[in-house]
C-alpha cells in the first residue's frame, strides 16, 4: 500500500493539497485511539512530502526518457543495465544481491526491480526467496514501496503469496492432519511481508474463518494459533470480535457437551433443562415427542438456540440425534397437542345424544341442534379446562411429575402414560360434565377416547422427521378408517331417521292413492268404500 493509498490522493498531487488530507486525516485517526493507524499515516504523510521535496529538486534536471539510450554510457554501465535487464532465472539469492549492489552504484536498481516483479510473477512456485528478499529490499507490499511499480503487477503478485501460505493450511484440515497444519503455519511466521499491519489484519480473519468453516477440529491447532497470532480474551485481542465469539464457542464445545448432557439427565426444573432433554435426553423417540407437547414458548426458544449451537460446532452430535440434524423438532413447535380433547368431546356428544334422547322420543331435527349446540359449548369448556391446567402442570412441572410417579409407579418419573395435573384433572372435570348432561356413557365414551390415543402415542416408532417420507400404507390404512367410520356415522344417522316413520301402507292417505290409483274406477275393489281389512291389512288394528 503506497502513502498516496493512505492518504488517498494521486501522485501528482501539491504539497498544499497533501498538507490539507493529512489534517483532514488525522481528525479521524487519533494517536490516542489508534496507535498504529495514526502510526501509519504519519509516515505516508512524510514519505509525500519528501518525494514532493525530491521532485521539485530534480525536476530542472529531468531529461526525457532515453533510459535505452546507450549513447555516452561507460562500459560498467553499459554491463550494468544488461545485469538489471537479464532473466533471473537459475538465479540464487547471493547472485541476486551482487546484480542489487552493482545496480544501485550506477542508478538503474528501479529496473532491476520491475525485471525481478515481472520473475516472481512469472515464477510463483520458485521465487518465494527472491520475494521475501525484495521485501526486505525493496519493501515491497507496504507504504514504503517504490511509487512507480505498477500497481496491478504488484496486487497480482501480493494474491499469489497470499495463495502460497493459505494453500498448505486449507489442505491440512482438509487432511485431519494437525502435524502438517502446525508445520505450514511455522512456515508463514517467516513471510515478512506479513508484519505489516494491514496484512496481519488479513492474516487474522483468513484463519479465525478457516477454524471455523472446517469441520476438524483441533484444541492443539487452536492453542497454537492463538499463541502466534495475540489472540486472547483482552482488549488488545487481534481475532475478529465476531469469529472470536464462535471460535471459543467452539474451543469449549466438549465442556458445553458435557454440561447439556448433564441438564439433560436433572429433573426439568428450567427452560434450559427441558431443551436439553428434548435434543440430548436418552430417551426414546416417543418420550421426546410426548416432551414436546408440554413445552411453552420459552423452552421453544432455549431449544432453537441449543440446536443452533449443536449444529454450528457439534455435527457429530448432531448425526446421532433422530434424523441427522439438531432440528427435529421443528414442526412440532407448530402442532397443537389438544387435538384428541375435541374428537372425544364431538363422539362424546354424538353418542351421547343418542342414547339419552332418543329413547325420550326427540325427533332427529331436535337431536341434531342439542348434537351441534352441545359439541360447540363443551369445547369451548374443554379449551379453557386444557389452558388452565397445562398453565398450571407447565409452572408446577415437577410436582405434576412427582404426583405422576406415584399414580404410575410402574414407569419412570417423567414417563407416565398420563400427567396428573395435565391430563386426569382436565379429563375427570370433562367426564363429570358429559356424564350430568348426557350420561354415564357420554362420560366413559369421552374417557375412553383420550385413554386409546395416549397410549397410541406412547406405541415405539421409528425415528424420523417432518421432511421425510412416511409409509404410503400407513397414510392409505388411515383414510380408509376415516372412510370407515365416516359411514358408520351415516348409519346411525339413517337408523334414527327411520325410527317412528310410517311406510307406505300407514297413515290417512286417501284410498285411491293407497291401493288403486292405478287402478280404473270401474274395478271391483276400488268401487265399494274400503273396510278395515283393506285399510290395514298387515298392520294390527288398533
Amino acid at each position: 500500500m503506497s502513502c498516496w493509498t493512505v492518504l488517498g490522493l494521486t501522485a501528482d498531487a501539491d504539497t498544499r493539497s497533501i498538507k490539507r488530507q493529512y489534517a483532514a486525516l488525522l481528525k479521524q485517526t487519533r494517536p490516542d485511539e489508534d496507535a498504529e493507524g495514526f502510526q501509519r499515516l504519519r509516515d505516508a504523510y512524510e514519505q509525500a512530502l519528501n518525494y514532493k521535496e525530491w521532485a521539485q529538486a530534480n525536476e530542472d534536471d529531468e531529461a526525457p526518457d532515453d533510459s535505452w539510450d546507450l549513447t555516452g554510457l561507460t562500459v560498467v554501465e553499459v554491463d550494468a543495465l544488461q545485469q538489471a535487464t537479464r532473466s533471473l532465472q537459475g538465479t540464487s539469492l547471493a547472485q541476486l544481491q551482487q546484480r542489487h549492489a552493482l545496480a544501485v552504484e550506477q542508478g538503474c536498481a528501479h529496473i532491476l526491480e520491475e525485471t525481478l516483479l515481472q520473475h516472481c510473477i512469472e515464477n510463483p512456485q520458485t521465487s518465494a526467496p527472491m520475494v521475501d528478499w525484495a521485501v526486505q529490499t525493496y519493501h515491497w507490499f507496504s507504504a514504503w514501496q517504490r511509487l512507480e511499480l505498477d500497481e496491478e503487477s504488484i496486487e497480482h503478485l501480493l494474491d499469489q503469496q497470499r495463495e502460497r501460505i493459505t494453500r498448505p493450511l486449507r489442505e491440512a484440515l482438509d487432511r485431519e492432519d494437525s502435524a502438517a497444519f502446525l508445520q505450514a503455519y511455522a512456515q508463514s511466521g517467516q513471510c515478512l511481508w506479513l508484519d505489516a499491519e494491514v496484512h496481519r489484519l488479513w492474516f487474522n480473519l483468513f484463519l479465525s474463518r478457516l477454524l471455523l468453516d472446517s469441520e476438524h477440529w483441533s484444541s492443539a491447532i487452536f492453542e497454537q494459533v492463538c499463541a502466534g497470532q495475540g489472540w486472547h480474551s483482552g482488549p488488545a485481542n487481534r481475532c475478529p470480535k465476531d469469529e472470536w465469539k464462535r471460535l471459543t464457542a467452539r474451543y469449549e464445545a466438549p465442556l458445553f457437551i458435557a454440561q447439556q448432557r448433564q441438564l439433560a439427565e436433572e429433573p426439568p426444573a428450567t427452560a434450559e433443562h427441558r431443551a436439553a432433554r428434548l435434543l440430548l435426553g436418552s430417551g426414546p423417540f416417543s418420550q421426546r415427542r410426548a416432551l414436546a407437547r408440554r413445552l411453552r414458548e420459552k423452552d421453544w426458544e432455549h431449544c432453537r438456540h441449543l440446536s443452533s449451537a449443536l449444529y454450528a460446532n457439534h455435527p457429530q452430535v448432531c448425526a446421532e440425534l433422530p434424523g441427522g440434524t439438531a432440528f427435529f423438532w421443528r414442526d412440532w413447535e407448530l402442532k397443537r397437542g389438544e387435538w384428541p380433547t375435541y374428537v372425544g368431546v364431538v363422539l362424546a356428544c354424538l353418542i351421547g345424544a343418542f342414547t339419552h334422547f332418543i329413547p325420550l322420543g326427540l325427533r332427529v331435527t331436535g337431536l341434531i341442534n342439542i348434537v351441534m349446540t352441545s359439541t360447540i359449548v363443551f369445547g369451548v369448556i374443554a379449551a379453557g379446562i386444557n389452558w388452565l391446567t397445562h398453565e398450571l402442570a407447565h409452572t408446577h412441572w415437577l410436582l405434576d411429575d412427582r404426583l405422576s410417579a406415584r399414580l404410575w409407579p410402574g414407569f419412570a418419573k417423567d414417563a407416565a402414560p398420563f400427567g396428573v395435573l395435565r391430563d386426569l384433572i382436565p379429563c375427570a372435570l370433562m367426564v363429570a360434565g358429559l356424564t350430568w348432561f348426557f350420561g354415564p356413557i357420554a362420560g366413559v365414551v369421552y374417557a375412553a377416547t383420550l385413554a386409546c390415543v395416549g397410549l397410541i402415542r406412547r406405541r415405539q416408532v421409528k425415528p424420523h422427521t417432518s421432511w421425510e417420507k412416511t409409509n404410503l400404507p400407513v397414510k392409505i390404512g388411515l383414510s380408509l378408517l376415516g372412510v370407515v367410520a365416516l359411514v358408520l356415522v351415516l348409519g346411525v344417522f339413517k337408523v334414527a331417521a327411520s325410527q317412528g316413520t310410517v311406510n307406505r301402507n300407514q297413515g290417512l292417505q286417501p284410498w285411491a292413492e293407497r291401493l288403486c290409483s292405478r287402478l280404473p274406477a270401474s274395478s271391483f275393489d276400488c268401487g265399494a268404500p274400503a273396510t278395515r281389512e283393506q285399510w290395514y291389512p298387515a298392520e294390527a288394528r288398533p
